[in-house]
């Protein structure tokens, strides 16, 4: 009987980043419902926005963070499978130094 390995432990900036988007979603559902049970013009749109730009930034730079190799090359053999325009892809990597040859 064999079993599938487990996944693997999320490293810190994963678990920094799930917090941040927990803490963004809920504290921005708060403040919505805030805005709603109290009236009046719609101030709760500014922390959104604010915050929101923040989050944004945090998951571009989170992001950033998991391009390596592998990932590349993965994203590299999707798209190959899926181009309907391969020989321009292949011309495009034909052009490229190989990082073997330096």
């Amino acid at each position: 009987m064999s079993s599938a390995p487990a996944p693997p432990a999320p490293d810190r900036a994963s678990r920094r980043f799930r917090l941040h988007a927990v803490a963004f979603w809920s504290v921005n559902a708060a403040l919505q419902a805030a805005n709603v049970a109290t009236g009046g013009p719609w101030w709760a749109f500014w922390p959104l926005l604010v915050w929101g730009l923040a989050f944004g930034v945090h998951y571009f730079f989170y992001k950033a963070q998991r391009v390596d190799e592998r990932w590349a090359e993965e994203r590299t053999d999707d798209l190959r499978s899926k181009s309907y325009d391969r020989a321009h892809i292949d011309d495009i990597a034909g052009r490229q130094p190989d990082a073997d040859k330096k």
